[in-house]
């Protein structure tokens, strides 16, 4: 009985209340932007649904992946009886907890459960973190995981050694890795930045330096054991390469063209120049502030997350690699402005309009400009066009191909079960018996003279070619 009153009171303290409020409140955020429509949104959208209706069939991935989000997936697909909502539920779910180890971490190196609430909020309403969840799901569930390792370490740090604290880093540390790749680029990338803050401070060095040891050879086994039993679930190791061989071009005969001036190729960076300036030297000022107040778990977050924020955002990145980096910089910007904020709350010393004032600014800021994303978020295509690809799956014959373009490439594979190719090749009718062309039924394709039409739809139209080789 003494055991079931200790849970009540633990579950009605005002921390623990607050937490769930951001906790629900960003659940219902992100399920009310999914419910909007039907479909799944983003272009990365369908495919989820594919590799998740392949776990559910046949019990192996469609595609080649860090499998663990997908699981997630498939078991509330189960629960809930629909591929669709098991997607959009599971990356609501693991996004809202995100909160959770965010609030703990800043709390506990802030000092305050004030640093603690600025965090979640900051972190749950960030229009990059509302992006990523809208079409880079696994990537976002991931961040649950991500923010909880990043706890964890700097539990090691600070508490000294212990086995669980660092058995629950390691599992933290290998769920990031099993789930997306740039997670636990990040994940590494916190881990030696912070060594090294954490060794120089000589805080508890002895102790950190052999958790940190057994960390670095805990994810070596980890990379080396996927990379030899499971190549196919894990080739976005070649990723690492790749983006190494690509920023090691910048410079040479063809330099990049460095993206804060002005070119016509490239996303839109998901966050401005000047909002990243002004977040790194807030950090850098906050910093300052606690080394000099002697506040080394203050400090040694604030001056992690900068370095971080400054590495993910480093403006001779190629263009295509930087616009996924800084879709992360929603981490960082977190950590650090709670922290400055916290900061400030402590430096009026008992004046606290103003230091409401700001914080209430600052997050007002936020949550407009992740309102403003959400309202933007949509599937790549209309319910009439998804009610086409429906009908016109009984006109495709056996051993097709469909050219069809990248946004739509997804949704063609998962509701007509069919290879699609991006333009069509001679190599294409050595390899199937038809090539087929779906196109806007008011607009077709320019590149092709003679097609026998198959279907004809709300929005969509899908055609045969006709010749052996692409026209021209």
């Amino acid at each position: 009985m003494d055991g079931y009153k200790l849970l009540l009171e633990r579950c009605l303290n005002v921390k623990v209340l607050m937490v769930l409020l951001v906790f629900l409140s960003s659940f219902a955020f992100y399920s009310m932007m999914f419910m909007k429509s039907p479909l799944i949104t983003g272009i990365d959208g369908p495919y989820y649904l594919i590799q998740v209706r392949g776990l559910l069939e046949g019990g192996t991935l469609p595609y080649g992946d860090p499998p663990f989000a997908f699981y997630l997936f498939a078991l509330f697909a189960l629960i809930l009886g629909d591929v669709t909502a098991g997607v959009k539920f599971g990356v609501s779910l693991f996004c809202s907890l995100s909160v959770v180890p965010m609030y703990l971490l800043v709390k506990r190196a802030s000092g305050e459960s004030y640093g603690g609430y600025l965090a979640t909020v900051l972190l749950a309403f960030s229009a990059s973190f509302v992006r990523m969840l809208s079409d880079f799901m696994k990537n976002a569930v991931g961040v649950f995981f991500l923010i909880s390792f990043f706890y964890l370490m700097h539990r090691l740090a600070f508490d000294g050694w212990s086995l669980r604290r660092f058995s629950l880093a390691v599992a933290s540390l290998i769920l990031t890795g099993l789930t997306h790749i740039l997670d636990l680029g990040v994940a590494l990338l916190y881990l030696a930045v912070y060594s090294i803050v954490i060794l120089a401070l000589n805080v508890n060095r002895r102790e950190y330096a052999k958790a940190s040891g057994l960390m670095g050879l805990s994810v070596a086994m980890f990379i080396t054991a996927t990379a030899l039993y499971s190549p196919f679930l894990f080739s976005d190791y070649n990723k690492i390469l790749s983006f190494f061989e690509d920023l090691s071009s910048v410079g040479g005969e063809q330099p990049t063209i460095p993206v804060f001036i002005p070119h016509p190729r490239g996303p839109r960076l998901p966050m401005s120049w000047l909002m990243l300036a002004l977040i790194l030297l807030a950090g850098f000022l906050t910093s300052i502030y606690e080394w000099k107040r002697r506040l080394k778990e203050s400090f040694a977050q604030s001056i992690v997350m900068t370095i971080i924020g400054a590495s993910l955002g480093f403006p001779l990145i190629p263009i295509m690699w930087l616009w996924r980096f800084m879709l992360m910089e929603f981490i960082p910007s977190a950590v650090i402005l709670s922290h400055g904020l916290t900061e400030f709350r402590r430096l009026l010393k008992g004046e606290s309009l103003p230091a409401a004032v700001t914080a209430v600014g600052c997050l007002s800021i936020f949550i407009i400009q992740s309102v403003n994303v959400a309202a933007s978020v949509r599937p790549t295509i209309s319910y009439p066009a998804y009610l086409d690809l429906v009908d016109m799956k009984g006109e495709i014959p056996q051993n097709s191909v469909v050219i069809a373009p990248m946004w739509i490439k997804y949704w063609v594979e998962f509701v007509d079960g069919v290879d699609v190719a991006r333009k069509p090749t001679v190599d294409l009718w050595s390899s199937y018996s038809h090539v087929l062309v779906l196109f806007d039924r008011d607009r077709p394709p320019p590149f092709v003279r003679g097609l026998r039409v198959l279907f004809i739809g709300r929005r969509l139209a899908l055609a045969e070619l006709q010749e052996r080789r692409p026209p021209g």
